[in-house]
């Protein structure tokens, strides 16, 4: 018999019990869980784009889902969800929450990491909303030194850059700030045209530290993705690249297609001339960044590729650079 997990909220979704059971496959204490919303320290149960919970509530009725599938980072696994509205004197007081035929071993990773998630997410935000004031005011100086020195040509090119990298970290924040991985919209996208901006806005950091720049465009049909999804996780791994080079090296970037058992991919792969990895970093860059300290950009990186059903590769020997492989899935219709 499968065990049951439960807790339960009030109302306004804050958590009022929170049973020993959960508190063991979450690694959250009922101290540091009750109070708050559900949904800080358990991943949100949502249906059509809508809270769960929150419709229990509002219809007063029960709510049984027999196989809801939780999207953790690293892991996806599914448990029935059982949402019961509490009642005193024919009024709803708040909500009871059951999990059940949950698998512990694959949801304990899951959730754990669900929770990791949430957490960076929060000094994330806080972080982002910290750079939005001096970016403003650095924008501000940008504008009135080009108008000063008008007559300068070099100068007034360089504002012009620096704007549009000001308006790019902006866009960041932005996106950042309204999406996540899950719940950002997709379009049909480009992504060779995708990479020409990105050899345009790191032209002048690889130039900064000596680095010669090369890109191969391949022939490959656009795909259903989040463009600034995906431009974020390209740049992690060329960012890698160009601080493991630093200076006097060489970066290749190609674009592709290949087929793995029985599926097609669009392939991009750089390549640098880096010091490398030694095996056991490349094995450790597998687990998340709580459990090695380092590597949350490849991490973020496959995260993103593995929410579109691709994958991340990486291949490099001490001393011989390093090659990261990005494979994205072509689906039906996408196909050239």
């Amino acid at each position: 018999m499968s065990q049951d997990y439960t807790f339960s909220v009030d109302v306004g979704l804050r958590i009022n019990s929170w049973g020993e059971e959960i508190s063991k496959l979450t690694g959250k204490t009922p101290s540091s869980a009750v109070g708050r919303k559900y949904y800080e320290v358990f991943p949100r149960i949502s249906s059509s784009d809508r809270d769960s919970v929150t419709w229990a509530l509002e219809k007063n009725r029960k709510l049984i889902l027999d196989e809801y599938h939780f999207q953790c980072p690293m892991d996806h696994f599914s448990a029935g969800i059982r949402i019961e509205p509490l009642r005193t004197m024919r009024k709803v007081t708040g909500a009871k929450v059951t999990i059940f035929n949950l698998s512990p071993c694959s949801a304990v990773r899951g959730l754990r990491n669900s929770q990791l998630f949430i957490d960076i997410g929060k000094t994330a935000s806080a972080l982002a909303h910290g750079v939005r004031n001096p970016l403003n005011a650095i924008k501000g100086a940008v504008v009135f030194l080009s108008e000063k020195y008008a007559k300068e040509p070099a100068l007034v090119e360089f504002a012009g850059i620096i704007n549009e990298e000001i308006a790019r970290l902006d866009n960041f924040i932005s996106l950042f700030l309204s999406t996540s991985i899950s719940g950002a919209g997709a379009s049909l996208t480009d992504l060779n045209a995708l990479l020409k901006k990105i050899e345009a806005v790191t032209c002048l950091q690889a130039h900064a530290y000596n680095i010669r720049m090369v890109y191969e465009y391949g022939d490959i049909p656009p795909i259903m993705v989040n463009a600034f999804q995906i431009e974020q996780a390209i740049l992690n791994v060329i960012n890698n690249a160009l601080e493991a080079m630093r200076s006097d090296g060489q970066l290749t970037v190609k674009t592709g297609k290949e087929e793995r058992s029985g599926t097609d991919f669009v392939v991009i792969e750089i390549r640098d001339t880096g010091p490398g990895m030694a095996q056991n970093i490349i094995d450790r860059l597998s687990l998340s960044p709580k459990e090695t300290g380092r590597g949350f950009g490849l991490f973020i990186t496959r995260e993103i590729l593995q929410y579109y059903g691709g994958h991340l590769e990486i291949r490099s020997k001490k001393g011989q650079g390093s090659t990261v492989m990005l494979y994205l899935p072509i689906r039906n219709g996408e196909r050239a």
